[in-house]
């Protein structure tokens, strides 16, 4: 060994590392045309997220200092509505270290990870899935003979290892502040942002809303408030729908996660409330909000299999078709 050669290393990631993380994660989103550079704000919240331990469930892997590689599990503490325990796998190889089977070896030791905790978390038995992004969809070029491009560098990998694409996902972008938007009155229904001392009456809206979408499973109300007061949330451009007894019955959650631009992360109606045009005046209340802001654009991701008309809503609302991402799972069985 020489004096310059470096030692490949594998620990946990660190909080410490969050500068190093969040770079490594850029350099990916670069190479994989993904289109969602990271911050440093947003990283050290994810890594501080309840239920996340570092010191368990990531795995770093290091060329001497530099950090070019990481993984990462979530496995959910609630069932699925399909009463399965989703396993989230998250993790990258830094560009300039692929073809090395570094993914591979990551993937291995990921998914050794989910199945040990998801035993622990669901003692009875339950089917798990374990489930990864493959990253944005390929788009071809008019011409015949045009190379693919976009962030599918990651899927042959998770093919062979019997991933299979479960989900196709829409990023929909509208021009601020676009064509007039619908109006809304309603009695007995006021639309307004939200304050703080709603977030566990939008917390039980979102977990009625998701009950009947695919892969669902009710969000912890300590995760969901690091979603309600995270750095990037815009609270102000938020919406919900509330009866005369102060219920929610619709909501948008939304943040800035790119200069510029309003991020819709979250919307629904709960099911006894469809129907009545809540879904669209409070994405109209939130959009004019935005514009008011000063936001040039707004978007969002729909589930594009999804069978309550969302793709529908926001076609009418002047989204347009921007992106496709798709989810990729493979069920692991019983747990115990």
């Amino acid at each position: 060994m020489t004096s310059t050669d470096t030692v490949m290393t594998r620990s946990p990631l660190t909080l410490d590392d969050v500068p190093a993380l969040t770079a490594l994660m850029n350099r990916i989103d670069v190479a994989d045309e993904l289109g969602e550079p990271a911050e440093e704000p947003s990283i050290r919240e994810w890594l501080t997220m309840p239920g996340l331990d570092l010191s368990e469930d990531t795995l770093a892997l290091r060329d001497g200092d530099e950090l070019i590689g990481f993984a990462a599990v979530d496995v959910h503490t609630s069932l699925d509505r399909d009463g399965r325990v989703r396993c989230q796998l998250m993790g990258g190889v830094d560009p300039a270290h692929r073809r090395q089977g570094l993914g591979a070896e990551l993937f291995e030791w990921a998914e050794s990870r989910a199945a040990q905790l998801a035993a622990e978390r669901h003692s009875a038995e339950a089917d798990a899935i374990f489930r990864v992004s493959g990253g944005r969809d390929p788009d071809l070029d008019a011409r015949e003979d045009a190379p693919l491009t976009g962030g599918a560098d990651v899927r042959p990998l998770i093919e062979r290892r019997g991933y299979r694409r479960a989900r196709s996902w829409l990023v929909m972008v509208r021009d601020l502040p676009g064509a007039a938007l619908p109006s809304f009155e309603r009695e007995q229904v006021q639309v307004i942002a939200p304050e703080h001392d709603h977030a566990e009456a939008t917390r039980l809206a979102h977990i009625d809303a998701f009950d009947d979408h695919w892969g669902s499973a009710p969000v912890p109300p300590e995760r969901w408030n690091i979603w309600w007061s995270s750095h990037t949330a815009r609270r102000e451009l938020s919406s919900i729908a509330l009866d005369a007894e102060g219920t929610v019955l619709a909501y948008v959650i939304t943040s800035e996660d790119k200069p510029g631009v309003l991020h819709i992360a979250l919307v629904g109606t709960r099911p006894g409330a469809r129907g009545r045009g809540l879904a669209r005046a409070v994405i109209a209340r939130t959009l004019a909000a935005a514009a008011d802001a000063g936001y040039a654009k707004a978007e969002l991701e729909v589930d594009a299999e999804s069978l309550t008309g969302a793709t529908r809503l926001y076609d009418a609302l002047g989204f347009a078709r921007d992106a496709v991402y798709g989810t990729f799972e493979k069920p692991v069985g019983r747990l115990v």
